[in-house]
């Protein structure tokens, strides 16, 4: 039988959260693939009522949800789909993340069809030194999920990091990773005047001719608050010494509430680095900064790499990343894509005879297409064993 899929979230509205767009971006794949496919956003905070598109319906968060049932199940029973993916964050459905309404109604949507759910996240609360109110929070969703689980039964579970790899395992919930893709399509050519033209409007002047003489870094979007600047770039200020390179540290992207932050770590170490805030972007010219970059920067913690939009996206231009927060997870496996792991580094000693050592940059390749394949593969690989 021929796979159609109806993909299930939150919002939908373009740009607005990341699982909306993840989602939006697989089924345009799957649709690439020749696989018919719509999208349900069920609870959007920007839809004042309902808006529907060709292949698409986005239902208002201020409407009753007795009503978004009846819109989405009318939906979902015409287009008629053998198999719902529902794209998962807690969230999406409550401020808090307690999303009984959308328990009661999620199910009526997999009566007689299959069901693949991603966990882009899980619950809260489950880490070293956690608040009791977290605690709390994160035990009763804990519970919602199993019933979500138990409810509907799905015959395809996956996660996208090892922070929740590790804690599905330990509740006893099966499931297998599927990776997250960058949402920044790769130029075909790289071009290093243009982006030499844009650190100069940022302030940071440097020649064509002196460019091998810099290590040029990034962070793309924002920056957490445990971010440590000192532990993190310590060893890589070293191993540029050593070599006798110039090192500039970039942000690229919305800083959004990081914009404090920012302005703090720019003190550090002004003799020995510089600092210069690039900005948002249009999508050719973010390309073409990330494949220009020498290396990345995340705050995102070592468990979570795998669900990081922004490590996908740098990785995809095959720039190493460097992570330097270890997160709540003890002995966390890395979790990524295949494609990608020798990319991702652990700030610690060895990182600075690795870069002395010489640390090659990755091959560019978009992760959207292998995504794809493999969303389907199990899909299909499902159907074949029924």
């Amino acid at each position: 039988m021929k796979i159609k899929v109806c993909f299930v979230t939150g919002s939908l509205s373009a740009g607005k959260t990341g699982v909306g767009d993840y989602s939006l971006l697989l089924a345009d794949a799957c649709r690439g693939k020749g696989i018919d496919c719509s999208t349900v956003g069920l609870h959007d905070p920007d839809v004042d009522d309902r808006i529907q598109e060709s292949g698409s319906l986005r239902l208002s968060s201020k409407l009753p949800w007795r009503q978004r049932l009846h819109e989405a199940r009318e939906w979902i029973e015409r287009f008629d789909p053998n198999w719902i993916s529902l794209q998962f964050v807690p969230y999406a459905f409550h401020r808090r993340g307690l999303f009984r309404d959308f328990l009661r109604v999620f199910p009526q949507f997999t009566v007689d069809r299959r069901l693949q759910i991603m966990f882009h996240e899980i619950w809260i609360g489950e880490f070293p030194g956690a608040p009791w109110t977290q605690k709390v929070c994160g035990a009763l969703q804990k519970r919602l999920v199993r019933k979500l689980l138990k409810r509907t039964r799905p015959e395809v579970i996956n996660h996208s990091c090892a922070g929740s790899e590790v804690r599905l395992g330990k509740a006893g919930i099966k499931s297998t990773h599927l990776p997250i893709f960058g949402n920044i399509p790769l130029v075909q050519t790289r071009s290093k005047t243009r982006f030499l033209e844009l650190l100069k409007k940022a302030g940071l002047k440097i020649s064509s001719e002196d460019r091998e003489n810099w290590w040029i870094l990034g962070f793309f979007g924002s920056i957490h608050q445990d971010w440590e600047v000192e532990t993190s770039l310590a060893p890589i200020l070293a191993a540029a010494k050593q070599l006798k390179k110039k090192v500039a540290v970039l942000s690229l992207g919305r800083l959004g509430k990081a914009v404090l932050k920012w302005k703090e770590i720019t003190q550090f170490r002004e003799t020995e680095v510089s600092w210069a805030e690039i900005g948002e972007l249009e999508a050719e010219s973010m390309s073409n900064a990330l494949l220009n970059l020498n290396y990345g920067l995340t705050s995102t913690p070592w468990d979570l790499v795998g669900k990081s939009g922004a490590i996908a996206a740098m990785v995809e231009h095959g720039i190493p990343v460097f992570v330097s927060v270890a997160g709540g997870t003890q002995n966390a496996p890395l979790v990524i894509g295949d494609a990608y792991r020798r990319l991702i580094h652990r700030v610690n000693d060895d990182l600075r005879e690795t870069l002395v050592a010489g640390l090659a940059k990755g091959t560019p390749r978009e992760g959207l297409d292998m995504v794809s394949d493999r969303f389907l593969q199990q899909l299909e690989e499902k159907g074949r064993a029924a």
